[in-house]
């Protein structure tokens, strides 16, 4: 039904002004959608490849979770990080699990060799000497953290491809 127009003399003439057709966000040429394509396959390449190294190296957030949690005043602290660090490195090469003393240290600056080597730090080996024997006196607590911190951040292994 069309509508009755208006009584008025000035607006008796007045038509209904024809709405246009709505413009589409989606590209009518060929050649941006090759671009739009192409962004988008890269995006999602993007995405995957961070979520695949997120998932490789997920491990380590929770190694420096554990060790953050591990306080200076716990008498047991030695052990507790030597614990936290057999576990990484356990699930790093189950192999690993035998290794204790020099062995296991060496085999922590096969992983890291880009830092100051742990085997030949005098730290470090005291520190793995109170984990054995709590009756020896530890190292410096902060240090020690520090060095197992540095060492879970940067050590290097390929797991599934991803380092």
């Amino acid at each position: 039904m069309i509508p009755k127009p208006p009584d008025s003399y000035m607006l008796r003439n007045i038509r209904e002004v024809a709405v246009p057709d709505a413009v589409s966000w989606f590209p009518q040429t060929l050649g941006w959608k090759i671009v739009f394509a192409a962004i988008a396959i890269w995006v999602g390449y993007q995405i995957y490849r961070k979520t695949v190294h997120w998932w490789n190296n997920r491990y380590r957030n929770e190694a420096i979770d554990a060790l953050a949690k591990i306080e200076r005043e716990d008498p047991n602290w030695p052990y507790k990080l030597v614990n936290v660090i057999k576990i990484v490195m356990v699930y790093l090469d189950s192999n690993n699990a035998s290794l204790y003393g020099s062995g296991l240290l060496k085999q922590m600056d096969n992983y890291a060799v880009q830092t100051l080597p742990l085997a030949e730090d005098e730290d470090v080996h005291q520190w793995l000497a109170c984990a054995e024997n709590s009756k020896l006196t530890p190292p410096d607590f902060e240090y020690i953290h520090r060095r197992l911190v540095e060492w879970v951040k940067v050590h290097q292994i390929n797991l599934r491809g991803e380092s």
